[in-house]
């Protein structure tokens, strides 16, 4: 008798004025490393850094899974809620041809639309540890990503708030102008 898979999908990026929107997915066969691992996962923003880099870790090497990313100028072009479904259907296409079995797909809700075979759940890194261990995987590698960024973009402090409109951000905006990372859509209010 097959294993029943359950992918947990999440997303990170889709509120900060640089960078990318990252989706990932987890694919969870309930193996007994599979369950210690996600007795310990939790929504990733209220975890450590030093937690989340740990779980990721641990979840990259016991798992399948998946990262897509759509980049700011897919954002401007098609907006934010285009970009997350894309990323979601692409994340949930790649990750499911590396799965064998019969699976199910759950995700945290996003408002505004609906993907087949992908059931929506309002706080649902709190319902399933899959979205929570997507949630960290997608963060991590997003955060890491941004921080890389820095130091080709030294002037917006990327390292200290990973492409989100802080105060200090938006003050550096205005000071050195854009760069070719940031959304332009997002930032028509700023600049």
């Amino acid at each position: 008798m097959p294993r029943k898979i359950i992918i947990g999908i999440d997303e990170v990026g889709r509120g900060p004025v640089a960078g990318p929107i990252v989706a990932a997915a987890v694919a969870s066969g309930n193996t007994k490393k599979q369950k210690q691992i996600l007795s310990e996962v939790r929504d990733s923003k209220i975890l450590s850094p030093y937690k989340r880099e740990s779980l990721f870790s641990e979840i990259i090497e016991n798992f399948i899974w998946s990262i897509q990313l759509l980049d700011n100028k897919f954002i401007d072009k098609y907006g934010i809620q285009a970009a997350n479904k894309m990323v979601f259907i692409e994340v949930l296409d790649e990750v499911a041809k590396l799965v064998n079995d019969e699976y199910t797909v759950v995700a945290d809700y996003v408002g505004g639309f609906e993907v087949a075979n992908i059931n929506f759940y309002k706080q649902g890194e709190t319902k399933f540890a899959e979205i929570a261990a997507a949630s960290i995987i997608a963060k991590v590698y997003r955060d890491s990503l941004m921080s890389s960024l820095d130091k080709y973009f030294p002037h917006y402090d990327l390292w200290a708030h990973k492409g989100y409109g802080t105060k200090k951000h938006l003050e550096l905006i205005k000071k050195f102008g854009t760069s070719s990372i940031h959304r332009k859509s997002f930032l028509t209010n700023h600049i």
